[in-house]
């Protein structure tokens, strides 16, 4: 069935008329069905409310970590943890904690751990970002990011909304047909027993 096909049915469904084959079952799946789209259309604005409040709450993240974090570099005092190789994805390229010294804006220097990508060898120069202590810390939320998260929790709240609002169509038509089914064949068999007595 091709998509106007489609639509066309479901305009049909929604509009079942008041002719004499327009059973009330029709007219109630009908209204199921303006119901559920009534539904998913309004879920839409408030979908994009959360997702524009999770993009400002990150925003609002974003600049206070950005604000008290800052990048550096560290030597790394001993080699990266070895490569990890899995079955079947191959070599992994994730990181592991591993001990460096890298010196601070006042000229101090300390030593602790931080992220190096496995392998890397002692003496090499890792990035990392360090917060208002000078401790290693993760890097700040960017806002691109926090656009992304924002959009996935709209995205993904209407996407709960349209999955319910389908469900609870399929669930009724289900239902609603086996109504039909039951009916046509108690017609069927006074119909049959009408024409066996003729």
């Amino acid at each position: 069935m091709n998509i106007p096909a489609r639509f066309l049915r479901l305009w049909r469904i929604a509009h079942p008329g008041h002719g004499p084959l327009a059973r009330s079952v029709d007219r109630l799946e009908g209204l199921i069905l303006v119901f559920a789209v009534l539904s998913a259309m309004a879920g839409l604005p408030f979908a994009a409310a959360a997702g524009s409040a999770v993009f400002a709450a990150g925003k609002e993240r974003s600049a206070a970590e950005t604000a008290v974090r800052h990048r550096a570099e560290a030597m790394l005092l001993e080699a990266g943890a070895p490569v990890a190789i899995a079955v079947r994805s191959g070599a992994t390229a994730d990181t592991t904690p591993v001990k460096a010294r890298w010196t601070l804006h006042d000229g101090s220097v300390r030593v602790g751990k931080v992220p190096a990508t496995r392998g890397t060898p002692a003496g090499a120069r890792v990035p990392v970002w360090l917060d208002e202590a000078g401790q290693p810390v993760e890097a700040p939320l960017t806002r691109s990011a926090a656009a992304i998260r924002g959009f996935g929790a709209g995205a993904g709240l209407w996407g709960t909304v349209l999955i319910f609002s389908w469900l609870v169509y399929r669930v009724s038509r289900f239902f609603l047909d086996r109504a039909r089914t039951d009916r046509w064949q108690r017609e069927w068999e006074t119909v049959s027993r009408r024409w066996s007595h003729s």
